[in-house]
């Protein structure tokens, strides 16, 4: 006999739990338990005092934009009560090792984006055009079918997906050899300046992580830009969104369960009747399992294999490609705000919310994608760097600044844990060599702590394991849409298993603190 029973039963309490969790109790009237290994939920959602006591820093997601939760707001209106989205005035900014730079304005500040126009004006007048056209197609065009692909399951087979629709219809100046290109090959198609190229890259880099010369890719830019006019963060750091979800699941009856991991989903006679914790207990489903977990531990953990599973999805499953979106998260407390010796040419740079250096030569990215695919360290570093207390200054203590620094590294099981521990000491030190040579101020007197988070330290999370992938699996062409993460498991259902359902970060449309897998 079961110890609790529910209507729906979640295996796992990230940010896909919570917000599928508040539907299922509110809209479909369910009582609803979610079953999480950690002690907190919220999954990527994550937000520590880690470089220093009183410095918040947010260990996964960290740069949100308006559009992560747009349906969500609308059919939970006291969200807004409880989570406050802060825009950057800058969204995004790139300085280069010749003092120059160019700062993207946020579209809720610039919504013509003519700032930002002005901005690459200074690096190449033609640039600026194309940017403006793109942008009004963006609004036009691009926007409604990136939100209608977020918030929607991928189309089936033979069905045009809102982005297939555009090079249908010809909406767009999109040409359709874009479609086999790669994201380097369209952005060169598009603009002439290498420094605009390589930072652009850059900042989508953050996104996808994978190969900037993979065929079939070209199109992604297009539904980046949105992302890379949005840049801000929430109030009080990423975690403030689990509690927020937390409390209307509360309202709404849900229940939750930290500390209590899974082992098992139950089935019987082909049928999901609940789960098995790993001490034992039962918990009895009425209606449905959902599993939030990575597809391996699905298939191979909690469905135990070929007991449930047919080969052929194991064998998909197990192939999956996830080594490529792998980053070092490091978060920094600072006596003063970094300032940028681009400033002197582009004024506003100091105040961009996600800034790359250094990215002036687009080939840069290609070459840090070929040391990983080694498994080795690439010697350049490729840095992204953030601070949200310039927006949100609850996330240090008074006067202070917390700043976060991202760069792509190899998996985790690249290197050995002693190798990875030395890594994560050398890595400040090289990082905070190239901040200095952006920002003059940054010295290691203006640094109170940093905390190093590298792939080896993400694995301590089971859907990131072994590779240490913020991502789960990667963002290559044969798994997005309808292959997300393999065409069988893509429309959220195990087939041949009643009542027991799928979503997670390695579900279409891609990974991220959003809440399109809801």
């Amino acid at each position: 006999m079961a110890d609790q029973t529910f209507d729906a039963v979640i295996v796992g309490g990230g940010n896909k739990a919570l917000i599928t969790a508040v539907y299922l109790a509110r809209y479909g009237g369910m009582e609803v338990g979610i079953f999480e290994r950690r002690n907190e939920l919220g999954g990527g959602w994550a937000s520590e005092e880690a470089s220093a006591p009183g410095f918040i820093g947010n260990p996964h997601a960290t740069v949100i934009t308006p559009a992560y939760n747009i349906p969500v707001e609308w059919d939970f209106p006291e969200l807004n009560d409880y989570l406050k989205y802060i825009p950057y005035p800058i969204s995004q900014g790139a300085a280069f090792h010749d003092g120059t730079g160019f700062a993207v304005h946020h579209e809720l500040i610039d919504p013509d984006q003519e700032k930002t126009a002005k901005s690459f004006e200074r690096l190449s007048a033609k640039d600026a055009e194309t940017y403006l056209r793109l942008y009004r197609e963006h609004q036009e065009h691009i926007a409604p079918a990136r939100l209608q692909n977020y918030f929607n399951p991928p189309t089936p087979e033979g069905v045009p997906s809102p982005f297939e629709k555009l090079i249908i219809e010809k909406k767009t100046g999109w040409d359709p050899a874009w479609t086999f290109k790669s994201e380097l090959e369209v952005l060169r198609d598009l603009f002439e300046n290498d420094k605009i190229i390589g930072a652009m890259m850059r900042g989508g880099y953050s996104s996808h992580g994978c190969d900037p010369e993979m065929p079939g890719t070209g199109l992604r830019y297009f539904g980046l830009l949105g992302p890379l006019l949005g840049s801000g963060c929430w109030e009080g750091g990423t975690h403030s969104a689990a509690h927020a979800f937390h409390k209307i699941l509360v309202h709404n009856g849900g229940k939750t369960f930290t500390r209590n991991e899974v082992d098992k989903i139950l089935i019987e006679n082909g049928k999901a009747t609940g789960i098995r914790l790993d001490d034992g207990t039962e918990i009895a489903a009425r209606k449905l399992v959902l599993s939030t977990l990575d597809p391996y531990n699905l298939c191979f953990r909690l469905l135990g294999g070929n007991e449930h599973v047919s080969e052929r999805i194991l064998r998909r499953v197990a192939h999956l490609v996830r080594w490529q979106v792998c980053i070092t998260w490091y978060s920094w407390a600072l006596r003063e705000r970094p300032r940028y010796a681009a400033s002197s040419f582009e004024p506003d740079i100091d105040e961009a919310g996600w800034l790359s250096v250094g990215a002036e030569d687009p080939a840069k990215l290609r070459r840090n994608h070929a040391w990983r695919r080694l498994g080795k360290v690439d010697p350049d570093l490729n840095l992204i760097l953030w601070q949200h207390t310039l927006i949100d200054p609850t996330q240090a203590p008074e006067g202070r600044t917390v700043c976060g620094t991202e760069d792509f590294v190899p998996p985790a099981n690249a290197l050995s844990e002693k190798e990875w521990l030395a890594f994560k000491k050398s890595h400040a030190e090289q990082v905070m060599e190239v901040w200095h040579e952006f920002a003059p101020n940054m010295t290691w007197d203006n640094v109170i702590g940093y905390s190093p988070e590298t792939p080896y330290d993400v694995c301590r999370l089971k859907n990131m394991a072994p590779y240490g992938n913020w991502a789960v699996i990667d963002h290559v062409p044969g798994q997005m849409g309808r292959n997300r993460p393999i065409p069988e498991l893509a429309f959220y259902k195990v087939p041949n298993i009643k009542g027991v359902y799928c979503t997670g970060s390695a579900w279409h449309p891609t990974a991220g603190a959003r809440s399109c897998q809801a």
